[in-house]
């Protein structure tokens, strides 16, 4: 076997959901080319939290070999479903983000990844992130439904009678998702949009070079710490063009021109300006870069934040900045 069927790390895996799309799963599996691995926590009700899971197992201090499978059997409560699916997984790849980790600045170390993040979605539909100093996109995934047996289902609920636990169990989810549950409207496009990337970068009006940044994207991915001790590649990845999910929080620390440090800080894009934003400027000119430029003012106390490109210019009026002194 090859080294990225063979070397260990440590690995666990951790659930979650939609927001407001309740789920619970019955079983689930990270396999390595052993035909062994670590389990995906299971028998919870997950609420949500796109992206972030707040339920883990510990698997011990034995280390695990990269997965090259993904086993996963779930309940839909919104649509009254049970989903299956077996994903093959970009092993070789895998194997190489964990070996290569990334850079610890504050701690001057390497670090590595330690967690695969599975999201069960609505349709079927499943995504998962590998998750440490950064988190990364695994892929996104389809599983089908499947209708167990009467003795199945009976093992995962017990005596419970379907058609009232899913009746209660929906009564508790947000209005907007009884709403559609009701009208028959449940789609993943919302998801699916957070998934898309665009070609972007930072600007700035006055000389602000970056010594560190933190960006979360609608895709829940998270880019924070360099690959390596060479910080040139960290710092070109926000302020060159490159393909980037919708930023969604964003913190970009800098040295002003009279020396002083400063954190620009926005801890919450407005999600829908924003992401209509990107889409309308890459609708006008799919080709065209895009620049998320903030303008700000002399004494370093407030800024603006303004999306372009060569088509268009739309100011972003409703997500708060913030700009801090870090002296």
């Amino acid at each position: 076997m090859s080294a990225y069927q063979t070397e260990k790390f440590k690995l666990s895996a951790g659930p979650c959901a939609a927001d407001g799309y309740w789920v619970t799963i019955q079983g689930g599996m990270f396999y390595n080319s052993q035909g062994t691995g670590f389990p995906v926590p299971g028998g919870h009700t997950l609420e949500g939290d796109w992206g972030a899971s707040g339920t883990s197992w510990v698997v011990g201090d034995e280390m695990q070999t990269v997965p090259e499978r993904l086993k996963i059997l779930w309940f839909s409560y919104a649509e009254d479903k049970f989903y299956e699916g077996d994903f093959a997984l970009p092993q070789e790849k895998l194997y190489h983000l964990l070996q290569a980790g990334t850079w610890d600045i504050k701690e001057q170390k390497k670090v590595t990844y330690t967690e695969f993040t599975v999201c069960v979605l609505p349709k079927g539909v499943v995504v998962v992130w590998l998750t440490g100093g950064n988190k990364v996109l695994v892929g996104r995934f389809l599983a089908h439904e499947i209708i167990p047996s009467p003795a199945d289902y009976q093992r995962y609920y017990g005596p419970a009678e379907r058609t009232s636990m899913v009746k209660e169990t929906q009564a508790e989810m947000p209005p907007e998702v009884q709403a559609q549950i009701k009208a028959g409207t449940i789609s993943t496009k919302k998801w699916d949009d957070y998934l898309l990337t665009y070609p972007w970068q930072v600007a700035f009006n006055v000389p602000f070079p970056l010594y560190r940044f933190n960006l979360t994207g609608l895709n829940a991915e998270r880019f924070t710490a360099p690959l390596t001790q060479d910080l040139a590649p960290y710092r070109q990845f926000i302020t060159t063009p490159t393909p980037k999910p919708v930023p969604r929080k964003l913190y970009l620390y800098g040295t002003a021109e009279h020396g002083g440090h400063y954190v620009v800080r926005v801890r919450e894009l407005d999600k829908t300006e924003t992401q209509a934003a990107f889409q309308a400027l890459h609708r006008l000119s799919p080709a065209s870069p895009i620049t998320l430029l903030f303008t700000l003012d002399k004494p370093f106390q407030k800024a603006t934040l303004t999306l372009k490109n060569e088509a268009k210019e739309i100011p972003l009026t409703k997500s708060k900045i913030e700009v801090l002194s870090e002296d």
